[in-house]
């Protein structure tokens, strides 16, 4: 075991310490969402899935704490956090000043880029000239429909989710769908997504990409720096990419 693997679980072995019996006792509560594979899922027989749940038993098992997951809808997870009615949160959250009054936030845990997701045909033109002619869409109220209403030519149509997103753009109600590219995976790896691929590289500007983080409730100084310190120590040992590998071609930190 090399010296830095030693080391650092011995400062996660102190920070542990460090907490009241009754603390350790007590299991950490977690809010998670179920609706972005392939972070986090239902499969056939109604079991959660996913990288992020692979992820948080890691994190549990590093932590040496006795963890309860609780399904939330995303735009429930923060506000539910932020009331402390959970220690973490962990549904892929992108970290802003709005949320930085709200909770705290781990050390970053993977890193999101958008992508234009279209038939495979157009993938040799200019980005420019698709989005002067093609019609496209994206979830209303977020950052992708946002920059596709000040890029596109044609205002984008809304969908109310990645599932009525996907359906939209398999029916050819539009013909580019601005997404996550990390959550347009399994539709492109799936039957339905077979005729369909990224289109161009990747967004990063413009707030659709950034570091994404676990919540943390408000006051959890302690619970910060063990989490981060669990964090860093998977990472470091390898344990993350081998997760990683298990959902993705390709490495997300």
């Amino acid at each position: 075991m090399g010296f830095k693997r030693i080391a650092s679980m011995s400062l996660l072995q102190l920070a542990i310490l460090a907490l009241p019996v009754a603390a350790q006792d007590q299991p950490l509560t977690i809010a998670i969402t179920d609706s972005a594979p392939p972070f986090a899922y239902r499969d056939e027989q109604g079991n959660l899935k996913g990288f992020n749940v692979d992820l948080v038993n890691a994190l549990c098992q590093q932590l040496q704490r006795k963890c309860k997951l609780e399904v939330l809808r995303f735009p429930e997870v923060i506000a539910a956090v932020s009331s402390s009615r959970f220690d973490l949160g962990v549904a892929n959250t992108l970290r802003t000043p709005e949320r930085d009054k709200l909770v705290r936030f781990s050390r970053v845990i993977w890193r999101s880029t958008s992508s234009l997701i279209g038939l495979r045909e157009l993938g040799g033109a200019q980005r420019n000239t698709l989005l002067a002619q093609e019609q496209t869409c994206a979830i209303a109220g977020s950052r992708q429909f946002g920059w596709l209403g000040e890029h596109a030519a044609k205002p984008p149509l809304a969908a109310g989710g990645n599932a009525e997103l996907l359906e939209q753009l398999s029916q050819q109600r539009c013909t580019l769908a601005l997404m996550p590219t990390q959550q347009a995976l399994a539709f492109l790896q799936g039957k339905d997504g077979q005729r369909f691929g990224y289109i161009g590289a990747p967004l990063g500007d413009s707030g659709l990409g950034g570091d994404v983080h676990i919540a943390l409730r408000p006051g959890s100084d302690n619970l910060k720096d063990q989490v981060d310190t669990a964090l860093d120590a998977l990472i470091r040992d390898g344990t993350h990419e081998r997760l990683t590998r298990r959902h993705f071609p390709y490495s997300i930190l």
